[in-house]
């Protein structure tokens, strides 16, 4: 059972679900009283950058450890994307996950127990706890943090330097929103961040973008086409080369169609900049190649009248934004804020165009015209998610790397490759949103799109994950469990908050072991942490 503490979430999870108007904890409000002023330079075992579910199980595991931990984010609130809208911790096999995966887990389903009880109507739509509203997944992540005596977390804080000596990242320099420098000497550096951010900063070499096909022998990398419904490959002069152009990011909202909660979608100031992106939709209903809402805007229904909206790999317009994700791996903090912007802008405007554009059928627009934000959720951002879906960024060129065969089986050895000082398994289907816009469709089919319906019949299979896979070449004390290294094809399975929330709990325990025996986390030896932290890394065994 969790080690957080359960009546601490159910308070933090019940504020939120009773008013529109509070936000669950202001950041403001996770101040410990011992804590320095927020500028005052930090000294600390292990500095933690990202508070990512991957980035709050590093810290959680290195502070319970003993660790004095210091956890910092750009963003004002804990959970990334499991607290921005991605409503489920993705998972095929979910027997595979144990340790922090299962500790979060089990306190959401405490909590709907607690609220709901096993006989409600809603029970089932939290599958056990694996899928679950914002608010209640950031309770949770607040509560991880909040129960460690040794863990500061600074929201809002951007890296702007790392310093390197040697072979060791010495300090890096953190930036809040008043411009305040905040200066963090550590032992040990895990960054967590989706963007590879403290990588980058300290000058790890890093992959952005598609490897093509003759890199690593992958026949799904580069440019490239399928007929999803059947799962054909469709070869075109150009499939295999390698690109810059990266998957589709979205801004996943929460919406609801009960009148007590439901915020009105506003049009976007930046509407008619949009519209060129909604306006090919008009000959869609013309054709009949659209007829319902939920083709444009899939919506999943949630405890408490919530519905999750997604970008639909399946669709050539929808809520994802393909093209202008490319920028956002080596952008700076002001560009990423433009482009936060624009993902929002995106999503309301399609929204607000399915609910009012003359052109859209009535029977489709009345039927968008029941939604409208959630007033419960992202309270502090307008209610849009303050976290957009970053499927992919930086990836570090380490000491191993991962790629579509670490995940696919070898007919000779009937199982995926086994790997020296494996630390976690990869688990899901090679799931690729599109790369290009509509206007780069062959056969009616987006560019860069890789999906598999059934995902458990794909050609994807669960892989390990080697140790190496999160250590820089050439950097001793700095560990990369999000960012890790691996190819676009591999990180389509990697991508899933479960597996970076393991591969983040191992980094806790690697920089707490380093520490006690006096080592470098390079120079450890990996093979007992994730049998003590209870994870798996053989695709055939089972949670005890």
């Amino acid at each position: 059972m969790s080690n957080l503490n359960r009546r601490s979430f159910i308070q933090y999870a019940a504020v939120g679900l009773a008013a529109a108007k509070t936000t669950y904890l202001n950041a403001e409000e996770h101040v410990m009283t011992d804590q320095p002023p927020s500028n005052a330079p930090r000294d600390t075992d292990v500095l933690v950058y990202g508070s990512t579910p991957g980035g709050v199980g590093a810290a959680v595991e290195a502070a319970r450890r003993g660790e004095r931990v210091v956890l910092a984010c750009p963003k004002r609130h804990p959970g990334g994307m499991t607290a921005s809208g991605l409503c489920t911790t993705d998972a095929v096999r979910r027997h595979l996950f144990g340790g922090f995966v299962e500790e979060v887990i089990s306190l959401i389903r405490t909590h709907y127990l607690d609220v709901l009880g096993a006989d409600h109507p809603e029970w089932e739509l939290c599958r056990d706890g694996w899928f679950y509203e914002p608010s209640v997944a950031e309770a949770a992540f607040r509560e991880a943090i909040e129960r460690q005596e040794k863990l500061e977390w600074l929201p809002g804080h951007w890296l702007t330097a790392a310093r390197v000596d040697g072979s060791r990242v010495t300090s890096v320099t953190l930036h809040d929103a008043q411009e305040r420098e905040v200066c963090v000497t550590a032992r040990t550096f895990i960054d967590c961040s989706y963007e590879g951010d403290l990588a980058a900063r300290a000058g790890v070499p890093c992959r952005v973008g598609r490897e093509g096909r003759e890199e690593f022998g992958e026949s799904l990398a580069g440019i490239h086409y399928m007929n999803w419904r059947t799962g054909q490959e469709i070869e075109t002069p150009q499939s295999g080369e390698p690109s810059i152009g990266i998957q589709a990011y979205c801004a996943r909202g929460i919406v609801t169609d009960d009148p007590k909660h439901r915020i009105p979608i506003e049009k976007p100031r930046t509407y008619d900049q949009h519209f060129q992106d909604y306006a090919p939709l008009i000959n869609d209903f013309k054709t009949g190649r659209v007829t319902k809402l939920s083709r444009i805007l899939p919506t999943r229904r949630m405890p408490h009248n919530r519905f999750e909206v997604n970008g639909n790999i399946e669709e050539l317009t929808s809520a994802n934004c393909p093209g202008v994700s490319w920028a956002w791996p080596e952008a700076d903090r002001h560009m990423r804020a433009e482009l936060d912007r624009f993902h929002i802008d995106h999503a309301a405007g399609l929204w607000y165009f399915m609910q009012h554009d003359p052109h859209v059928p009535e029977d489709i627009a009345a039927n968008a015209r029941r939604f409208g934000l959630h007033g419960e959720e992202f309270v502090d951002n307008g209610h849009w998610p303050w976290q957009i879906y970053v499927r992919q960024a930086r990836r570090i060129k380490g000491r191993k790397i991962l790629t579509q065969h670490s995940f696919t089986v070898d007919p000779k050895t009937g199982r995926t490759p086994q790997v020296p000082y494996p630390i976690a398994l990869g688990e899901y289907s090679f799931d690729v949103h599109p790369c290009h816009d509509r206007r780069w469709v062959v056969d009616g089919f987006m560019e860069g799109v890789l999906w598999y319906p059934r995902k458990a019949e794909g050609p994807a299979r669960p892989g390990q994950i080697p140790y190496g896979a999160m250590l820089p070449k050439r950097l001793d004390n700095l560990l990369v469990p999000v960012a890790l290294s691996c190819t676009h094809i591999a990180m389509s399975v990697l991508r899933m908050e479960p597996v970076w929330m393991t591969t983040g709990q191992v980094a806790g325990l690697a920089a707490a072991t380093a520490h006690e025996q006096r080592l470098d986390v390079a120079n450890i030896d990996p093979t007992p942490l994730s049998k003590e932290l209870g994870i798996l890394t053989e695709p055939t065994a089972r949670v005890s």
